[in-house]
């Protein structure tokens, strides 16, 4: 007995009759004194990235925001540890689709967290804009073909 052969992906059902893309993010610990302004940077250039070719609006949520679990809507979880490491920084993160539904729109695996080292002090740069970008090319249908 053989395998057939995968048909064209349909989108998993996550990804079905999506109106909404939100993106979330935190970065701990908050204590780190650059914290605030890494969790700004990459919930912007996620947001950013994600808006390239989409198909739906994409915007920034914060917590609390009832857009979250809205009908129709996809929120990008991004989750993000930042640690002194030398004369540098080390951040590892995670992004995760979330949608309601329940088991019929939960995606178990999506991209695999990914760490990189960043500078001491000050933004993560284009290092940070690569990694972001290959984690939500492994997520986004819109980035997949890109």
């Amino acid at each position: 007995m053989t395998a057939a052969p995968a048909a064209a992906a349909a989108p998993v059902l996550a990804w079905q009759q999506v109106q909404s893309v939100r993106v979330l993010c935190l970065v701990q610990p908050e204590t780190n004194s650059g914290a605030e302004a890494l969790q700004g940077e990459i919930c912007r250039t996620v947001t950013r990235l994600a808006a390239a070719h989409a198909p739906v609006p994409v915007s920034e949520v914060g917590f609390g925001d009832p857009a979250v679990i809205a009908p129709g809507t996809v929120t990008l979880l991004v989750h993000a540890s930042i640690a002194p490491d030398g004369d540098g920084r080390l951040l590892a993160f995670a992004i995760r689709p979330f949608r309601t539904g329940g088991v019929d729109t939960a995606q178990l695996f999506t991209a695999a967290p990914r760490a990189l080292r960043l500078p001491a002090a000050g933004p993560g740069g284009a290092a940070l804009e690569r990694s972001l970008a290959a984690a939500l090319a492994d997520i986004l249908p819109w980035l997949r073909t890109r």
